[in-house]
């Protein structure tokens, strides 16, 4: 009884916190963290996604919509180019799917069929491929002839580095080859668009052509003067880059190569093809 008189006013005042909170109906619930949560099929929303996803069905706006989070479509088996930076992000374009990287049927053929998107979209997707090979195979050629550097390595990574022409670097910059601004970069422009640091600096080129006369450029510097010894094979080639550091991707030189041999660029090697 000494502690309860003692006590009497913390007691009240527990006694009041209680009734008030009995009262007022308030509920008390305690989560216990799951390892393994479910995903809830409502939980993936087309909101904000653009109106054309709608057509596409919910299979493809999730592999989607997974995509963003990660380096379009970095998830769909690591085949893709373009992700939510603004290195490699898609530019403006009338494109029906800009989202999906141009480059994704080329490295994996099936997955338009495999995610049921419509047929207009993948003739879209590949039309824009083929269109820049038509269009850079005569300058690729060309500078096969004048550096030595196969047409076919020089397309597929012009194709993989601007997502066919679409990235904001090639559309802004006529950059198609990720080339970076020099130590000294005297009398060139360059642009910071993101990539390792917001320090990189990227070349801004006058026209693609002059992107393409700076690779051959750089491909014929000291750090890739052996890979001429590997002649017009592409493999060789593809796998030389990536040892010498072209790109971090440690997938580089096969999607060069996949690239390749799926478009059949090897044949733009052929003297007088």
């Amino acid at each position: 009884m000494d502690y309860a008189v003692h006590y009497s006013i913390e007691i009240l005042l527990i006694a009041l916190i209680i009734y008030l909170c009995v009262s007022r109906g308030v509920a008390v619930r305690v989560d216990v963290h799951d390892p393994n949560p479910t995903v809830r099929q409502e939980s993936v929303s087309e909101a904000g996604l653009g109106a054309w996803f709608s057509t596409i069905g919910r299979r493809a706006v999730a592999s989607l919509t997974d995509h963003r989070e990660s380096n379009v479509i970095r998830s769909l088996d690591s085949d893709a180019v373009s992700g939510p930076d603004e290195f490699t992000s898609v530019a403006l374009t009338d494109d029906p799917a800009p989202h999906i990287s141009n480059l994704t049927l080329v490295l994996s053929p099936d997955y338009g069929e495999r995610k049921k998107l419509p047929r207009h979209i993948i003739q879209a997707k590949r039309s824009r491929v083929s269109n820049y090979v038509e269009r850079y195979a005569p300058i690729a050629r060309r500078e096969m002839r004048d550096h030595g550097i196969p047409a076919s390595i020089t397309l597929a990574q012009g194709l993989l580095e601007s997502n066919a022409g679409d990235s904001k670097l090639a559309v802004n910059s006529n950059n198609h080859f990720g080339i970076k601004c020099r130590a000294k970069c005297l009398g060139c422009t360059c642009r910071n668009y993101g990539d390792d640091t917001r320090y990189d600096m990227f070349r801004v080129f006058g026209s693609v052509e002059e992107s393409f006369q700076e690779h051959s450029t750089l491909l014929n510097s000291s750090r890739y003067a052996k890979l001429k010894a590997h002649g017009t094979d592409y493999s060789k080639w593809a796998h030389g880059l990536k040892a010498c550091g072209y790109a971090t991707d440690r997938r580089y030189a096969q999607k060069l190569i996949t690239i390749i041999e799926n478009l059949q660029l090897d044949r733009f090697d052929v003297a007088g093809a």
